[in-house]
């Protein structure tokens, strides 16, 4: 009993407001207007089962739960590091609400009105700010974002949005410069997290690149140039995102293994064991597994013209197997160093009609730009930014 409650304790994250009485016994906070709210960050490995059990749920409640949620969300698929809320009867201690966190968009709400539970889905109702930040590359975007104070996960999201125009790894420079105008998230007054980029400049050795958002009934939601032109491609420009560029394009490099200089026709990612690499496109895997040099590797048919190879995996991604399809950024392995390799990385190469080709420089279609019955709202988005940018 000791240990439960010592368990409890540690899931308590916040409980309500100040004048309440505490009980030591549940770990919870009994506030003056009847309700007891718990609030627990979901252990690792841990079952809604489990969790319902540790809680004490009332007898039948956790099938009843489970059953009603599952048209909106299956609770069986709960995620560890979510948070859960639970509102109990302040006097009767019976179980009135379940709020789970199922994503940074959504909350699920089980709740029992009258003896019956029912359960929807609701928006989290963030309060939006624009902000803007500005900065120049000294080492590397990631650096330059929390230099200027900014949350860190907005420059995943602006790597995210010129993830076809620039290799994060590879074509980043010292002096490259970006703008980004975005929204920052409040929920209950304080700042959550980055919401949408709404525009965004980027400047990667003397060329710039511009991102605008735009959706509506006739244009898909996502990010275009100034010209509407969809700025998703057929090809991601990288399989790895911020990670050190072991060794470049060349003709005449030195083989690490064999000592000799020979073609090295594909790009290698320094990388630590175990990061996941992805595909840079739809396609189809024509060969999984042992490759001789390449060790554990992928290679997957694009289209007709293109296919590309991953190399020295530690492992293949669940499901990945000649024949699988496979959807543009999807997990297909994880950094090794199998075959011949003196150390983790990935070995990436594209093939053009069989025959190796730069992935640099390898120019590729865009996505459906901006439909033309919303040329002139797209044109008022890019005139109300391209100058703050």
């Amino acid at each position: 009993m000791v240990r439960k409650r010592a368990w409890l304790s540690g899931l308590i994250l916040g409980i309500g407001l100040a004048g309440f009485l505490y009980s030591r016994w549940h770990g919870v906070a009994i506030l003056p207007d009847s309700e007891t709210i718990m609030k627990i960050i979901i252990p690792e490995k841990a079952t809604f089962g489990d969790l319902s059990r540790w809680l004490n749920f009332p007898a039948g409640a956790t099938m009843a739960i489970l059953d009603i949620a599952k048209p909106k969300y299956d609770l069986a698929k709960i995620v560890s590091g979510r948070e859960l809320a639970l509102t109990y009867d302040a006097f009767t201690g019976s179980l009135k609400k379940l709020v789970y966190k199922i994503d940074s968009e959504e909350y699920l709400i089980v709740e029992n009105t009258g003896g019956q539970w029912t359960a929807e889905r609701q928006d989290i109702p963030y309060e939006i700010r624009n902000a803007e930040t500005v900065g120049a590359i000294q080492n590397s975007l990631y650096g330059a974002i929390v230099e200027e104070g900014e949350d860190p996960r907005l420059a995943l999201a602006l790597a995210e949005m010129f993830a076809w125009q620039v290799d994060f790894v590879a074509d980043t420079r010292e002096g490259d410069s970006f703008k980004v105008i975005y929204e920052k998230r409040y929920l209950g007054g304080e700042y959550a997290m980055p919401g949408k980029i709404l525009a965004a400049r980027y400047t990667n050795d003397g060329k710039s690149f511009y991102g605008y958002w735009f959706s509506s009934e006739r244009t898909k939601e996502a990010y275009y140039d100034q010209d509407g032109n969809s700025l998703q491609k057929e090809f991601l420009k990288a399989p790895l995102q911020y990670r050190y560029i072991s060794s470049g394009y060349s003709y005449s490099r030195v083989n690490p293994v064999t000592r000799k200089v020979s073609p090295h026709r594909g790009i290698d990612y320094a990388a630590p064991a175990g990061t996941p690499a992805v595909s840079i496109g739809d396609g189809t895997v024509v060969q999984a597994g042992w490759n001789g040099p390449y060790g554990i590797s992928v290679l997957i048919r694009h289209n007709n013209t293109y296919t590309t190879r991953y190399g020295h995996f530690s492992g293949l991604a669940k499901g990945i197997r000649v024949g699988t399809k496979v959807k543009q950024g999807q997990i297909v392995g994880y950094v090794g160093s199998t075959g011949e390799s003196t150390g983790p990385h990935l070995h990436y190469e594209m093939h053009k009609f069989g025959s190796h080709v730069n992935p640099f420089n390898v120019e590729v279609p865009p996505g459906d730009p901006v439909a033309e019955s919303d040329r002139n709202d797209f044109q008022k988005i890019v005139e109300k930014y391209h100058s703050q940018i």
